[in-house]
């Protein structure tokens, strides 16, 4: 379960930041607004993952941590690649 959560703030804060102004342009495929849907999606499958492996207490302190992690993951993966 915590590797799931792992993935889902991954996948999250790299759709919320391809949905944002500067790196819209990156993937074609996709509707901007449904990037913003699937990314708050997966911030809420990040919580209820995270709330399952850790319980309510822990698993909220856990899923900001990994949420954290997802974002800082994606804004080097975004900002040091090429465009």
């Amino acid at each position: 379960m915590i590797a799931l959560a792992l993935l889902a703030a991954l996948g999250a804060f790299a759709l919320l930041a391809l949905a944002s102004e500067r790196h819209r342009n990156r993937w074609d495929g996709v509707d901007i607004a449904w990037r913003r849907r699937g990314g708050w999606a997966l911030v809420a499958l990040t919580f209820a993952t995270a709330f399952v492996a850790w319980g309510p207490v822990y698993g909220a302190i856990g899923a900001l941590g990994l949420l954290m992690l997802g974002a800082g993951v994606s804004f080097l993966a975004l900002n040091l690649t090429q465009r």
